[in-house]
């Protein structure tokens, strides 16, 4: 499986032409917290709670995970 990093950029990018992926926020409770900065739609799982929590995240869909 092939894991690359995009841009911020590309995120928005995606978001504006409304792809099918999945967005995680994996930001940890404190950090999500003091934010301003929240992404509409995207899944609220910690990094502490990925593995837990994967049988929740579709796979046939592009995964974008993001944090600070």
């Amino acid at each position: 499986m092939e894991i690359k990093r995009i841009t911020k950029e590309e995120l928005k990018q995606k978001i504006d032409k409304k792809e099918d992926c999945i967005i995680i926020d994996v930001r940890n409770p404190t950090a999500y917290g003091s934010s301003p900065v929240k992404i509409k739609g995207a899944m609220r799982i910690t990094v502490d709670d990925i593995e837990s929590q994967s049988k929740n995240i579709p796979k046939e869909k592009e995964i974008i995970t993001y944090c600070t």
